[in-house]
């Protein structure tokens, strides 16, 4: 399965960040593949966009949580038609909060072998962009809350 994974440090409490991960329409955000968010029965549709529903095959995945340890730790997963897809945040507090982040794809069926060479090159690039909107809005609004009036 093609998988990333990152380390980063984020400018927040540790309390915000988990907040905003325990929000599945924001972990869809940060994907940067998912065009639209339904949320039903705790679980989230992620509409898929139009190029990663061609390619894959699946134009929606549900996505649930699998462990919510509370400011520790998050795994989640979507899955839909011939798309898997699997998140992990473990969360560390130091001076600083530091977020170990692994992400994985994983194309089912016949279609697997074909994309799998593809998409283990664009994974990392998925994982970029899961980390940069993580950051921006976490950090944005860690800064917009605690600002000296």
């Amino acid at each position: 399965m093609p998988t990333a994974e990152s380390k980063i440090t984020v400018k927040a409490k540790v309390e915000e960040i988990y907040g905003f991960l325990r929000d599945l329409r924001n972990i869809g955000r940060c994907l940067g593949v998912v065009e639209e968010i339904n949320l039903v029965d705790g679980e989230a549709i992620w509409i898929l966009k139009t190029q990663q529903a061609r390619i894959t095959r699946t134009r929606e995945v549900r996505a649930k949580y699998i462990t919510l340890e509370e400011n520790k730790r998050i795994i989640w997963e979507a899955k839909g038609g011939n798309l898997y897809i699997h998140g992990e945040f473990i969360f560390k507090t130091n001076s600083e909060i530091e977020v170990n982040v692994k992400l994985t794809f994983e194309v089912l069926g016949p279609l697997g072998a074909i994309l799998r060479p593809m998409i283990s090159i664009t994974i990392g690039s998925r994982l970029e962009s899961l980390i940069q909107y993580l950051k921006e809005n976490v950090e944005a609004s860690h800064t917009l809350i605690h600002k000296p009036v």
